[in-house]
Order: C-alpha cells, then sequence, then structure tokens
C-alpha cells in the first residue's frame, strides 16, 4: 500500500524565477519544492553518501542584506564541500546539481549542522517556491507556479486522495489543481493565471481541500499555486505546506 514515504512533490518542468517564459507543463522528476529553510543566518556545506559524487553544484541564496548570492563549486563526495564564497547567507533559494546525484547528497548548515534539504539518488535538486518575486508598490500582484504530487509506489494505487493546504501562516497563496492526472498545461508566464480548461472545475483558486481522483501506482496529479501580493507587500519569512492524503489496501 502507499505510505507517506510514496507520496513525493516534484516540481513542473518549466520553473521560471523571471516574469517571462512559460510556466508549468509536465511533471521534473529532477527537482523538488521540499525543504527546510534556514532557521538562521548560516552558511553552507553540501555532503554525499558516494565518494563518486565531484559534480559541480550552484547554491543560490540571499544575504542578509537582500542581495542575491550564488556559488558553484565542485562536490568532494563524503567530504563535506564547505560553500565558503558564498558565505552567511539569510535563505537558500535553490541548490542544483549538473548531473544526477550518484549517492544521497546532503545540503547542511556548516559545520555539520541542521540539514536543509536532501537530493535523492538520480535528482539534480531543489528551490523555494515562488523565489525572487517582489510586490507592485501600487497594486495587488499575482505570481503562478505548478508543481505535482506523485504516488510512486510499485504497484498500488492511492483512491479517495485529497490536496490540502496544511500551512500558510502568512496567508498569501491559495491552490488549485490540474484538471486531470499527468497532465502537461502550462501558462503564458508565472504572471498569468493557468486556462481555465487547464484546472479543475471550479477553476477557483483557495484555501479549501481540494478531492481529486485516484492516483495510480506511478500517476502524478499537477497542483497550480497563486502567490498574490498586496501592494507595497514587506518581505516574508515563512513556509508553505501542501498535504496529500488518501486511502489504500
Amino acid at each position: 500500500m502507499p505510505a507517506a514515504a510514496d507520496l513525493k512533490a516534484f516540481f513542473a518542468v518549466n520553473n521560471p524565477d523571471i516574469d517571462t517564459g512559460n510556466a508549468g507543463g509536465a511533471i521534473d522528476l529532477l527537482r523538488r519544492p521540499d525543504f527546510t529553510q534556514l532557521a538562521a543566518n548560516d552558511d553552507i556545506e553540501v555532503i554525499s553518501s558516494a565518494a563518486g559524487d565531484t559534480q559541480n553544484c550552484t547554491i543560490v541564496g540571499r544575504n542578509a542584506a537582500g542581495q542575491i548570492v550564488s556559488e558553484t563549486a565542485a562536490l568532494t563526495g563524503v567530504t563535506a564541500k564547505i560553500f565558503a564564497t558564498l558565505g552567511v547567507i539569510e535563505r537558500v533559494l535553490s541548490v542544483e546539481l549538473a548531473s544526477v546525484a550518484i549517492g544521497t547528497i546532503t545540503v547542511r548548515r556548516s559545520v555539520a549542522g541542521a540539514t536543509v534539504g536532501v537530493i535523492a539518488i538520480g535528482e539534480r535538486g531543489f528551490s523555494m517556491i515562488f523565489r525572487k518575486t517582489v510586490s507592485d508598490p501600487s497594486s495587488t500582484k499575482n505570481y503562478y507556479t505548478k508543481i505535482f504530487w506523485k504516488n510512486t509506489h510499485g504497484s498500488q494505487a492511492l483512491t479517495s486522495p485529497i490536496i490540502k493546504q496544511n500551512a500558510d501562516p502568512d496567508a498569501r497563496i491559495m491552490h488549485l489543481p490540474a484538471a486531470a492526472n499527468d497532465d502537461t498545461a502550462t501558462s503564458t508566464n508565472r504572471v498569468t493565471a493557468p486556462a481555465v480548461g487547464d484546472t479543475l472545475d471550479p477553476d477557483t483558486f483557495d484555501d479549501t481541500d481540494k478531492p481529486i481522483t485516484d492516483l495510480g501506482a506511478g500517476v502524478a496529479r499537477g497542483l497550480w499555486l497563486r502567490l498574490q501580493l498586496p501592494s507595497a507587500d514587506p518581505a516574508h519569512r515563512t513556509t508553505y505546506t501542501s498535504e496529500l492524503t488518501g486511502q489504500s489496501v
């Protein structure tokens, strides 16, 4: 039967951090929106369970002054690599490998501190949803992104699934599932809503629970998220939690 560990969140293949270019599309099985943001400003190190993980890794973050900073460095396998040039940062925006992970790669606070995120074997990275977004000084601004919930169990379905908003402390994000399982729909860009025909009826972004059709073994369902920033909205340091529940035999 599918267990919690079998229900995994992934990004869509188009996940821009600028306001041009398509958003959404098919599932991206190499990158996840799932990690734990820094509890306090710190520097970052990366370590693998496999000596062969010596590929380049790029970390993008914001420093305490709000500037976007980044560093690309070659990993050193089972020896922790400290991203010293990146320096102390206030938040992680993205972590991206040049090639898929050979072992399980752990990104953590340095030295040997709390885990920020894990890149699984065969995957490439993780990042924030809605990274590098800004409010407009005079009007409300909406941003859209698409993630997927996937049942990765090899043989069992998740029946009567429901997608829930588990936590949205700053009340800025609402959700709306895609119209069908394993869809590939895009929106024009991340500031344009997906087409009504590509989302679940009644096509309403809100905070309510969203029942969807059964997720068979290996099946995924797209989930559009809308970030709504009031005019001149101040910076936020918060997290958003989406949850998939259901039944299994």
